[in-house]
């Protein structure tokens, strides 16, 4: 599924809500991402989704197709525009908001983005298939994607730490995870709030206390994790 689509829980004619476009991770499509969509109209936000042809792709062509379907969602609706991304999308997100200060993106939230590096990609880059299925982009999320050492008070960072270190240590990672992506690495240096739920990588955007998160963030620029 790529391009746009919309859920109507709330009127679509509603032109003072803001609009939260959400991007997917590698691997995944638009589908991983529902659930925290209907929270966030719930909440009162408007949502579209950018999708992204992840085979034989580099983080530079990513971004350039979620920037095009940003610029469509600024056409028809106005600013300003938050970004939450999972994964891969979170990373697309951050580049997007610091290669188009054109476009009137304020907030950005990431869900697990391995902003300093994936052990995991980074051990499928020496894979001849993988690394020719997915193109240049396993070998990018290996290396540190960071633009800059300044915490920026728009972008939050969300990791997950609930997964086994026992299990990740076959790949090297013997610090707090969620099975992919360390909690460091999610942190990455540029995210002025930086929060840590108790779940896994698949598990961030379809996490309850996650999405409360997110959406504290996005009306105030301050969150915490909820208990329970």
């Amino acid at each position: 599924m790529t391009g746009f689509a919309q859920l109507s829980i709330m009127n679509a004619g509603d032109k003072t809500r803001a609009t939260v476009v959400l991007i997917h991770g590698l691997g995944r499509t638009q589908a991983s991402m529902l659930p925290l969509a209907v929270r966030l109209q719930r909440a009162g936000f408007r949502t579209k989704f950018a999708g992204y042809k992840w085979v034989h792709m580099s983080l530079e062509q990513g971004t350039e197709r979620v920037a095009r379907q940003v610029e469509r969602v600024v056409r028809r609706h106005g600013g300003p525009v938050h970004l939450v991304g999972h994964s891969l999308g979170g990373i697309i997100a951050l580049h997007l908001k610091r290669a188009r200060p054109d476009l009137p993106i304020h907030r950005v939230v990431q869900f697990g983005s391995p902003n300093l590096g994936s052990s995991i990609a980074d051990a499928l880059k020496e894979n001849s298939l993988a690394s020719w299925f997915f193109g240049p982009i396993i070998g990018e999320l290996a290396e540190d994607l960071t633009n800059s050492d300044e915490r920026d008070p728009d972008v939050a960072a969300i990791a997950g730490d609930e997964f086994p270190v026992e299990v990740t240590k076959v790949f090297g990672v013997t610090e707090p995870n969620d099975g992919l992506v360390t909690v460091a690495s999610a942190w990455g240096r540029e995210a002025g709030l930086r929060l840590t739920a108790p779940t896994f990588h698949t598990g961030l955007p379809l996490s309850r206390s996650v999405a409360k998160a997110t959406v504290t963030f996005l009306q105030t620029g301050k969150a915490e994790i909820p208990d329970g």
